[in-house]
Order: C-alpha cells, then sequence, then structure tokens
C-alpha cells in the first residue's frame, strides 16, 4: 500500500466505471477503507478529478506519442 497507489487506484475506478468522485464520500466505501486499513486517508473528490484529469493528460501524451512513430 501506498497513498499514491492508493489515489490511482480511486481515479481509473471512477473513470472506468464511469462513477462520480464523490464516491469517496460514501458512507459504505470510507467504512469499507477503514476496515481494511484502518486510519487510511481517503482523497477529496476535488484530489480524485485532478488525478484523473493528470492520468488522462499523461496518457494522451503517450498516445500522440505513439502514432507520431506509426
Amino acid at each position: 500500500y501506498t497513498p499514491a497507489r492508493h489515489r490511482a487506484l480511486i481515479a481509473m475506478c471512477c473513470a472506468v466505471s464511469r462513477r462520480p468522485f464523490n464516491i469517496v464520500k460514501d458512507a459504505q466505501y470510507v467504512q469499507e477503507v477503514e476496515l481494511l486499513r484502518p486510519g487510511t486517508v481517503i482523497p477529496s473528490p476535488t484530489t480524485v478529478l485532478r488525478d484523473v484529469t493528470k492520468i488522462y493528460k499523461e496518457g494522451a501524451k503517450q498516445v500522440k506519442e505513439y502514432f507520431k512513430v506509426l
């Protein structure tokens, strides 16, 4: 476990499954995280939004570079 991996997993889950960023405020989600790893800091919906945006921008760069080679 690392906080960065946790944030990346949340961002990918929201993006791939089309879930709202505020899912991290859901009481059952918070309870699940606390059950599995007590004391874990859950990022805010704003942080999830920033992470999804960053992942998208980095992925877009890689796709652009890939098609330059072709």
